[in-house]
């Protein structure tokens, strides 16, 4: 468990990134850019990197820039960015993606409601022609529309799904000793 001044230190940090990245709006329709379990978003951000399953991120901009914070911050993991608008109709690329052909990709998004975001982003992530294309929500899975995931992905990535309670502790404890108190 990790205290109230330990979980506003992170939060400042994950706003700071997520405000410095690519695709950061102000608009008031905009979902919050906060983890909804900022333990589970750590383990899984150690998960998803360990398993070297991965050769390059992207995120879903500005929310998957949330789970991102913690890829770039604990594992050094650079999250390449997407952009899709509200409603969503385009897809357009903040950085260069010509990196990711024949690589195994790693969609951050925080949630998935009708799948016309991630299909807008399919279709733009497959003109560069990546090898594998899975996906890390980071909302809990209460709440996914996991039905509306489009079948081009290859797997689903959801913290209940994988988290183990050593995990989760041990990232809890390395939040703590990172941002000062338990």
């Amino acid at each position: 468990m990790i205290n109230q001044a330990v979980k506003e230190r992170v939060l400042v940090e994950v706003d700071k990134h997520v405000r410095a990245s690519k695709g950061y709006e102000t608009e008031s329709y905009v979902n919050p850019f906060v983890p909804v379990d900022m333990v589970a978003s750590m383990a899984m951000a150690k998960f998803l990197t360990e398993s070297n399953a991965f050769d390059c991120y992207v995120s879903v901009a500005p929310e998957g820039h949330v789970y991102g914070y913690f890829l770039e911050a604990f594992h050094g993991v650079k999250a390449l960015s997407v952009h899709v608008d509200y409603p969503p109709r385009e897809c357009v690329c903040l950085d260069d993606l010509s990196g990711i052909r024949g690589q195994r990709v790693l969609l951050l998004e925080d949630d998935v409601a009708s799948g016309y975001t991630l299909k807008l982003v399919l279709a733009t992530l497959k003109r560069f022609r990546p090898r594998s294309i899975s996906l890390y929500l980071g909302r809990p899975k209460e709440g996914q529309v996991l039905e509306n995931v489009p079948k081009k992905i290859d797997r689903v990535y959801l913290a209940e799904d994988v988290l183990t309670d050593e995990l989760r502790a041990a990232s809890a404890a390395d939040l703590a000793e990172r941002f000062g108190g338990s």
